[in-house]
Formats: C-alpha cells, sequence, structure tokens
C-alpha cells in the first residue's frame, strides 16, 4: 500500500513539473531570419513570376505563402499550406508588403507555427495525463482486489467457517492484515486444541466408565450365584430371606451397571481398539475368567501369536458367555483351530437358538431375536463384540440351528 501510494505521488509530481515545463517555454517562433530575408529579396527579384522564384528556393523550413495586392494566393512554398484563410495569417502570422514606387503590389505572409506547435504539445501532454493515470487507475483496482478485497472476502469465508465449527481450515495471513490475520489463526489452532482435548477427555471419561462396569458385572455375578445357592441350600428361614434380598439387590445393582455400561458404549466409535502380538494363551485365560458360573468344557487353544487387544478380548468374551448365560444357560463348547492365516475360536451353547433369517442380524445395534424377546437387554452385546474384533483385524460370525445350538466363531488374524 505504502509503494502504491508513493507511485501515486510521483505520477503527480512528474505531471506538474512537465506541464510547468512547457508552459515556461511557451510557443517558440518557428521563422528563420535568415531564410526570411532571402525568400523576401528573391520575391521581389523574380515579381510578378513568384511562382518561379518559390521554385528557386525549395529546401527552406520556413512556411509562407505569395498573394497579389487583393490578397489572392499566387504562390505557396508547400502544396500542403491551406490558402482559404489567408485573411487569419494575415493577421496571426508575419506578413512583408512587395512594393514598387510605394505602391503595394504583393504580400509575402510567412507561417509561425509555433503557437500550433505549442497547442499540439499541450494535447498531447493531457492525453498522456490521462492515459497514465487511466492505467494507475486500473492497477490501482487490482491491486485492491488482490491485497484488500479477497483477503476481506477470504477473512468473511473463514469467519463463516468457525461459526458452523470448522476448524481444520486455516485463515489465509497475507501481508495486507498481518499481526489482524494471525491472530485469527492463532484463535482457531487455540479453538481446535480445546475441542481436541476435551473430545480426548470425554472419551478417556467413557472408556474409564465402561472399564470399571464391566469388571464390577463379574464380582457382582458371582455374589449374586453365591447368594441363590446359598438360598437353595440353607435350612434357615431367617438367612434364605438375607440370601433373596442379597439376590434382588444385585439384579437392581446389575441393571444399573448394564444401563451405565451401554450408554458410554452406545457411541461406540470413540472407543480405541490397539491390536499387538498376543499369545493365544491370553485368549483362552480371557474365556475362562468370563465363564464365571464354570459352564465351559475344558479346551485347549493351540499356542500361536495373535493380533489382539487383550483388554478389549475380555469384553468380547465377556458379552458372548454372558449372552450364552442369557439365552441358553447350557454348557459352552469351546473349540479352535488354524484357518486361512488365522486362529478360529467356535463358541458353541445348545440353547434354543435363533431363526435362520435372524442370524445376519445380529451383530446390528440394537437388535433382539424372538426368542430373546422374554429376557430383558439392549440389542448391544454382539455390536459391541463385532465392532472390537474388527478392530484387532478380525472378523466375528454367528451361527444357529434353532432350538439345536448356538454358536459365534472368532477369527483373529496370526501375528506375521
Amino acid at each position: 500500500m505504502k509503494c502504491f501510494i508513493a507511485v501515486t505521488i510521483c505520477l503527480y509530481l512528474a505531471a506538474c513539473i512537465s506541464l510547468c515545463c512547457i508552459f515556461a517555454a511557451g510557443p517558440q517562433d518557428k521563422i528563420n531570419n535568415t531564410e526570411a530575408n532571402d525568400i523576401i529579396f528573391t520575391v521581389r527579384k523574380y515579381w510578378p513570376d513568384a511562382e518561379r522564384a518559390v521554385s528557386m528556393m525549395q529546401g527552406y523550413g520556413t512556411d509562407y505563402l505569395v498573394t497579389d495586392a487583393e490578397g489572392r494566393t499566387v504562390a505557396v512554398s508547400s502544396p500542403g499550406l491551406n490558402t482559404d484563410y489567408v485573411y487569419d495569417y494575415i493577421h496571426k502570422d508575419y506578413s512583408v508588403d512587395i512594393l514598387e514606387d510605394g505602391k503595394v503590389l504583393g504580400r509575402i505572409i510567412f507561417i509561425n507555427n509555433g503557437e500550433d506547435d505549442f497547442k499540439r504539445k499541450v494535447g498531447v501532454w493531457a492525453l498522456a495525463f490521462l492515459a497514465i493515470f487511466l492505467l494507475k487507475d486500473i492497477l490501482a483496482v487490482f491491486y485492491l482486489r488482490k491485497h484488500i478485497f479477497d483477503p476481506v472476502k477470504r477473512m468473511n469465508d473463514f469467519a463463516g467457517q468457525i461459526a458452523r465449527g470448522n476448524l481444520d481450515i486455516p485463515v489465509d495471513c497475507s501481508a495486507s492484515f498481518g499481526a489482524f490475520s494471525e491472530s485469527f489463526d492463532i484463535m482457531r489452532e487455540e479453538l481446535l486444541y480445546a475441542r481436541k482435548g476435551e473430545q480426548e477427555a470425554d472419551k478417556r471419561r467413557r472408556e474409564v466408565i465402561a472399564s470399571i462396569s464391566h469388571d464390577i458385572k463379574n464380582p457382582v455375578a458371582s455374589i449374586q450365584a453365591i447368594a441363590e445357592y446359598q438360598s437353595l441350600t440353607t435350612g434357615s428361614d431367617e438367612l434364605r430371606r438375607e440370601f433373596e434380598t442379597i439376590t434382588q439387590k444385585t439384579n437392581q445393582i446389575n441393571g444399573m451397571i448394564h444401563n451405565l455400561h451401554t450408554s458410554m458404549l452406545d457411541d461406540l466409535e470413540r472407543l480405541e481398539v490397539r491390536p499387538k502380538e498376543l499369545g493365544s494363551s491370553a485368549i483362552g485365560e480371557a474365556l475362562r475368567q468370563a465363564d464365571f458360573r464354570k459352564r465351559i468344557k475344558d479346551f485347549e487353544i493351540p499356542e500361536c501369536l495373535v493380533m489382539a487387544d487383550q483388554v478389549r478380548f475380555m469384553q468380547v468374551a465377556d458379552n458372548i458367555i454372558s449372552n450364552s448365560y442369557k439365552y441358553a444357560d447350557t454348557q459352552i463348547e469351546v473349540c479352535s483351530w488354524f484357518e486361512d492365516e488365522c486362529l478360529c475360536i467356535s463358541i458353541k451353547d445348545f440353547g434354543k437358538g435363533v431363526k435362520k433369517e435372524e442370524e445376519i442380524f445380529l451383530t446390528q445395534k440394537y437388535f433382539r431375536g424372538q426368542n430373546a424377546k422374554e429376557k430383558e437387554g439392549s440389542g448391544m452385546g454382539m455390536y459391541i463384540a463385532e465392532y472390537l474384533v474388527k478392530g484387532m483385524g478380525g472378523r466375528l460370525l454367528c451361527r444357529s440351528e434353532e432350538n439345536a445350538w448356538f454358536e459365534v466363531r472368532i477369527w483373529l488374524a496370526l501375528a506375521a
């Protein structure tokens, strides 16, 4: 901007100085005195044959014309001279009479073009002045558009993006606005960092609550199982009532834990799954820990390394085994084998199962089979299990034979 103002001032000064120089010089006299004297002498010598006299003086720089006593043009120095305005020439330019015995025979009129040249110079200067300043104005428009209007428009678009919550687009820190635009970009970055920090804190909070609720479920379920067993075997009515009260409270606690766990995992995409090399013995241990009712028959998993997240797989095992307790309540059979560079694990119970057409929907959020309507549940267990297994790079599939068995197969990729 400073450069543009300086150039404008320089142009104005140059225009004023050049105009002053033109007016200071003024109109220049175009008549050569030596040539004029020679012309007067020659014309008088050959008068009245003025054309002959003029023809003898070709190449002179001074323009003139010769008239008779009545003012009619009889000869001109240059064919381009306009002979229609002799009266104007007489009154404006220099003229010399051709005399003989005091009688005027004719007149030589010298054309002085100095004033016309002066006017022409002023006209050319004016045109040049207008052209230069028109060019300057055009450049000014382009300059203002590039350095003022476009940055303002970009700032307006940037403000709109910020208002819509899009903090990923940086502002154009152009030189026109300098620290002003940079301060806006710093504000955007601070808002972005604050949002990311809030999201990370919220994710950690959800994961902690989900993890705690998951860890609480197993001991509460164990307390419930012991209380149910003792209420059936004790011979004291008072103790039986106490154990039944414990069972009711554990049911209540289980319901609250389930609701808390479901609400925290409802937005499951926030849970991170970090698969790493894990020994297959950890997979077997996770299944055994989830089976607090000891319904799983003895099983062995071949020694190998798989890609899995140990904590998340414990959640998968807990969901599958809990579903088996709730909907089948039978013995559970676990088998494993190698298939297509994966460790395949089969978890199978022998309850009512589900209808064939319902199998593909079992891993969808909130879906529950027709046979499960009488049981409490949210329809999130198998959805969570599949999501976590996929996060480990594996695959989960549900298979069933109605009124015969229900099977969950899990494929975990072998470590390279």
